[in-house]
């Protein structure tokens, strides 16, 4: 159960200009965002298994982020197909929208065409849900091709998130990437973390990534609220009705929020997204490159029901950190003073994962990241009627987690898929999507 350790380190890339393509992308409607900064917003951040209007997604992996040569290189390709093949799969239950820079435009649509005309389902493994259906995917339809330069495909942490108000009107924050702390922000006593380079964590292209919640916002007519607050969508977890849950490795960070306190980020967490409390798990500095994401660690699957992750190999250098966050949610209360419903996620064999990752690829053991591989199942993503999730290659754990996360939601559709490209470069399928949610009346 590991995470994404550090990426190809380059200097940025100049910001592309935009262009439209006829096929599957659309031009920009020259709509603008307008930024505010509010008090008293009275909004409400959706739980993500709530209707969605569709996902967006990155078509990165860039040569530029990955670099051409290792594992991170020789993973490109792999992970842009698993982009591909997650956008398709995820087309048969909703809309899903991919931002691809100009230059890998033509590359895009050669790949999706090829996989739509292949055959998509025989990679897939489906949970035996009430309603396990699998809807027919239409012609690329569903999904559409956007251009706009990308540096990577993480697009969790570098799109916006969206969030409702009072009067049913829709706003989106933009929460400042700064390349999970690679970039000063301009607060008094900002700092890179420097054990992030002494473990091997490089800084990474971001100067296109850094505009792709405010593209977004603009490409869908959403106001945008501006903060001071730093953090990614991979850092916060909320269940709709209150509550978060996130790790003071990441947001209480001086390479994010310089000499912010808890009090603080909370004040603004309930300001922008109508968070009431907050959960806080230790999470863990400058061992992968978000510092402990929270979306790797535990995640809402419905009111004061949480999934969390959790490491049963003593020698594990996360066996002692999910055995703790297990401790601090098993005494955890949400927002209107309920205990949590627990759900653990195991962690499958390391060994079994790579072997079974290296003999499917046909990879050289070189080719294997040990230190950065995801593979954790608490990386699932809920969208319209389904829930995706990843498959690691160790057949026991690999069907628990999919019993698991069936009976977590008997209603959905549950297809589980190796995305070994995605993983071997640190991520997961929550990290490479971001939802926009249905844009209807909140509950």
């Amino acid at each position: 159960m590991k995470r994404r350790h550090f990426l190809k380190g380059l200097s940025g890339a100049a910001l592309l200009p935009i262009m439209s393509f006829p096929l599957l992308s659309c031009a920009d409607d020259g709509v603008q965002s307008t930024s505010t900064k509010k008090t008293n917003l009275n909004t409400r951040m959706p739980e993500e298994s709530e209707a969605h209007d569709a996902t967006w997604m990155a078509y990165g992996a860039t040569a530029q982020a990955w670099g051409t040569t290792g594992a991170y290189g020789a993973s490109r390709a792999l992970a842009r197909r698993n982009l591909m093949n997650i956008a398709i799969q995820l087309s048969r239950f909703e809309a899903v929208k991919m931002l691809v820079s100009p230059n890998d435009m033509t590359e895009a649509k050669a790949l999706l065409a090829s996989l739509l005309h292949g055959n998509t389902t025989n990679t897939l493994t489906l949970g035996s849900g009430h309603n396990a259906v699998l809807p027919n995917v239409e012609s690329g339809g569903k999904v559409e091709l956007i251009s706009q330069a990308v540096d990577d495909l993480w697009m969790r942490d570098t799109g916006p998130i969206f969030v409702s108000d009072s009067e049913q009107q829709w706003h989106g924050v933009n929460f400042n990437f700064n390349g999970w702390g690679q970039d000063d922000t301009g607060a008094a006593g900002w700092r890179r973390d420097p054990e992030k380079a002494k473990n091997g964590i490089s800084a990474q292209p971001i100067k296109n990534d850094k505009a792709v919640a405010h593209f977004i916002l603009q490409r869908t007519q959403t106001p945008e609220l501006s903060t001071w607050l730093v953090l990614e969508g991979g850092g916060i977890e909320v269940d709709g009705e209150g509550t978060a849950i996130c790790t003071e490795s990441c947001i209480l960070n001086p390479n994010r929020n310089p000499n912010r306190t808890k009090t603080e980020v909370e004040h603004e967490l309930l300001r922008l997204l109508g968070v009431q409390k907050v959960i806080w798990l230790p999470g863990l500095k400058a061992q992968d490159i978000t510092d402990g994401h929270i979306d790797f660690y535990a995640r809402f699957v419905g009111p004061h029901r949480v999934a969390y992750g959790l490491d049963n190999d003593p020698e594990s250098p996360e066996y002692e950190l999910t055995h703790e966050h297990k401790k601090i949610l098993e005494s955890a209360t949400d927002a209107k003073g309920r205990r949590l419903n627990l759900y653990p996620l195991v962690a499958p064999d390391a060994e079994k994962v790579a072997n079974a990752v290296l003999s499917r690829n046909n990879w050289s053991d070189n080719l294997f990241n040990e230190n950065s591989f995801a593979a954790g199942y608490i990386g699932f993503y809920v969208a319209n009627k389904c829930v995706m999730m990843q498959q690691f290659g160790d057949p026991k754990a690999d069907a628990a987690a999919l019993k698991t996360v069936q009976a977590l939601y008997p209603e959905r559709t549950v297809l589980q898929m190796a995305a070994d490209g995605l993983a071997n470069g640190g991520g997961t399928i929550h990290c490479a999507t971001q939802q926009q949610p249905a844009r209807q009346a909140r509950g």
